[in-house]
């Protein structure tokens, strides 16, 4: 059950976003999944009973006759959203965690699906496989699959990439746009991300889009001298590390590093990322990426 806090947040969430949505389709989307709503087979003569909505007025002023665009085919575009439920993703030094700042995206996708008449699904993973909600269309099934998803209690801390993608490649069948929730923090010793075949295999097939989420402490050291001690949430593993300056600036290279790393791996499959900083609004950064993959 969604607390009234919770509710009213994504209330508003459901506003904002189908007001937003209304010119920015997913059907629109300058991708694999190109076109919106029918393909057409061809072209035929107007007849008697037939639906004016369908007439071609381009192709009937040139051939001085009504012509009707001859439907054969809609399209169910599917949104899917993988999400990552490890341990990581509960951190946080603002005012949402990575965690609840996912849950708000999540909405905002599903409700933007909803608007455009899409199917909506989700898988939530940590080092296996933690929920699944296959797709299906409406806007009552958004509402469950959100409040399904606030309500997942990950059995694991891990993070697995290879086990969610082969997941994914096994259950999506039909070509998707798959949004992929994460703030791609794994343990060092798993495979890495562009090692992992399913990847580039999915990327072929499906419109994958990266949401990166951070946290400002993941990006800057705290003030201050002397040491600080650091876990690592999904391992437990523990360490000391200097505030010096020359630290710092290692630490600042080694974030920035891994930023173009996973920007360089995506642009690299045809992907289009998008970073999410959890203490800053997301909805504006959100829609504006809808708007850069509108179909010129």
């Amino acid at each position: 059950m969604l607390s009234p806090e919770i509710a009213k947040e994504l209330q508003y969430v459901e506003i904002a976003a189908s007001r937003r949505i209304r010119s920015l389709r997913f059907g629109q989307s300058r991708s694999r999944l190109k076109g919106s709503g029918y393909e057409f087979e061809a072209h035929r003569k107007y007849e008697i009973g037939d639906d004016l909505r369908r007439v071609d007025w381009n192709v009937s002023a040139r051939m001085q006759d009504l012509y009707l665009k001859k439907q054969y085919e809609e399209k169910e575009i599917i949104v899917f959203l993988a999400v990552d439920l490890s341990r990581s993703m509960d951190f946080s030094t603002a005012t949402y965690s990575k965690r609840l700042r996912l849950l708000q995206v999540a909405a905002t996708l599903g409700f933007s699906a909803s608007s455009d008449n899409c199917n909506f699904g989700f898988m939530a993973f940590t080092d296996r496989i933690e929920a699944y909600e296959p797709p299906r269309m409406g806007r009552s099934h958004v509402w469950r699959a959100i409040e399904q998803l606030l309500n997942v209690r990950p059995t694991s801390k891990g993070t697995n990439w290879a086990v969610a993608l082969q997941f994914l490649r096994a259950r999506l069948k039909r070509m998707s746009m798959v949004f992929l929730l994460s703030d791609f923090i794994d343990n060092p010793a798993s495979a890495a991300l562009a090692e992992l075949p399913d990847l580039k295999v999915m990327a072929q097939k499906h419109d994958l889009v990266p949401i990166i989420f951070s946290d400002q402490f993941e990006r800057d050291l705290p003030q201050g001298t002397g040491l600080l001690r650091l876990r690592s949430a999904e391992t437990g593993k523990q360490f000391l590390m200097s505030l010096s300056s020359s630290h710092r600036r290692r630490y600042e290279a080694l974030v920035e590093e891994r930023k173009l790393d996973l920007q360089d791996l995506f642009y690299s499959l045809g992907m289009e990322c998008l970073f999410l900083k959890v203490g800053e609004p997301f909805l504006d950064p959100l829609m504006m990426l809808f708007e850069r993959r509108r179909k010129v």
